[in-house]
C-alpha cells in the first residue's frame, strides 16, 4: 500500500507531502496506481519549482526502486524558502490541488476490501 502523509501547519496550510510504499494493485512496471501517484509527485515538484520559484534541491527527495516497486518521496516547503507572498499563495494552491489528486486516486481505487492508497493528515 502507498501511504501519503500530508503535513499541515497550525494555519492548516500544507507544508509537506510524504509518500512511501507500493500499491500492490498490479505487477511492478504495470501498476497504474503507482504510476498515478508518481505523476502527482513529479507534477508537484515541477510546479513548485517552475511556477513558485522553489529550489527543489532543498525541498524535494524522490526515490523510485523499480526492483520492488516501492517509491519514496518527500516534498516540503521550508520556512522562508518562498519569500514572495504571491508565490507562497500559488504554492499553497498547488499543494492543495495535489492533495485532492491523492484523495481522488485513493477514492477511485480503494474498495471491495482492498486498500491501495492510504491518506494520513497531521498537524
Amino acid at each position: 500500500m502507498i501511504t501519503v502523509r500530508i503535513v499541515r501547519d497550525s494555519s492548516r496550510r500544507v507544508t509537506g507531502i510524504f509518500l512511501n510504499g507500493h500499491s500492490g494493485y498490479a505487477e511492478v512496471g504495470s501498476d497504474i496506481v503507482c504510476a498515478g501517484a508518481s505523476t502527482l509527485v513529479y507534477t508537484l515538484a515541477n510546479s513548485l519549482e517552475r511556477i513558485c520559484g522553489l529550489d527543489t534541491e532543498y525541498s524535494t527527495r524522490i526515490a523510485e526502486d523499480m526492483g520492488d516497486g516501492n517509491v519514496s518521496a518527500e516534498i516540503v516547503i521550508p520556512d522562508g524558502r518562498i519569500r514572495d507572498k504571491a508565490a507562497q499563495d500559488r504554492a499553497q494552491v498547488i499543494m492543495e490541488t495535489i492533495v485532492l489528486g491523492f484523495i481522488s486516486l485513493a477514492e477511485s481505487v480503494n474498495g471491495d476490501g482492498e486498500k491501495y492508497v492510504n491518506i494520513v493528515e497531521e498537524i
